[in-house]
């Protein structure tokens, strides 16, 4: 952990929060996710090494702690109540990133693990079928990751990337850019589908009732925004 050897409490904070990956497993965890894979699958650029380490200083540290359960040693991960209470500090994280430094969506920040688990934690599953639904998604301009499914029944997702054997109830095809700027909120579903960008094919209600469903990131409404400078003092 770096250091900045002073007592200001913003520091303090720094010295925890700051590091790589770090606010990004918070996230997750505010998200319920438990396990070292789901972190593994939101986050699939850091490697298990680190994500041990980052795991371990924020147990240290008071943020999370880790059950073990049953003979395997099976582990769960929770935040504290002072992992919790970091809760408004990622939403506004958030909210301002969205809205002062928005992505324009390069190849290098797009990864189809992390959009489709993103995608799963969202979906609005009380606006889909009681019985099993399952989506299908193919990015046609990737040749590794490109077929995924998502298995939704009881209000529970799964995520797969190998084809679980069932009949699809709706498939979407169309780019990673394309997907992701949906689920940002940059690009509706109606415009992706108009201009022959997204080809949904399916069940008709369904299709028909994607935008109830279909969840989207929550600082999809945050609008972009303008920079200009303050002149005065104490502006």
């Amino acid at each position: 952990m770096n250091r900045y050897n002073t007592y200001c409490p913003i520091a303090k904070a720094a010295e925890i929060l700051a590091e790589r990956w770090t606010l990004l497993i918070v996230r997750d965890l505010l998200l319920r996710a438990r396990h070292f894979n789901d972190f593994r699958r939101s986050i699939p650029l850091i490697t298990p090494a680190m994500l041990s380490k980052r795991l371990k200083t924020l147990e240290e540290a008071g943020i999370i702690e880790r059950e073990t359960f049953g003979n395997a040693g099976h582990v769960e991960y929770r935040l504290t109540d002072a992992g919790v209470e970091l809760k408004p500090i990622v939403e506004a994280a958030g909210a301002w990133g969205q809205r002062w430094a928005r992505s324009k969506l390069p190849h290098g920040e797009l990864h189809p693990s992390t959009l489709m688990w993103d995608i799963h934690r969202f979906l609005k599953t009380e606006h889909l079928p009681e019985r099993r639904t399952v989506l299908n998604v193919d990015f046609v301009d990737l040749r590794a990751m490109r077929y995924w499914w998502l298995v939704v029944q009881g209000g529970e997702v799964d995520v797969c990337l190998d084809d679980p054997g069932y009949e699809v109830d709706v498939s979407i095809a169309c780019s990673l850019v394309t997907l992701t700027q949906v689920f940002m909120g940059d690009l509706s579903i109606t415009s992706a589908r108009g201009t022959g960008d997204m080809k949904v094919t399916g069940s008709r209600q369904l299709i028909k009732d994607m935008p109830r469903w279909f969840g989207l990131m929550p600082f999809s409404n945050v609008p972009l925004g303008t920079l200009s400078r303050r002149n005065g003092a104490g502006q």
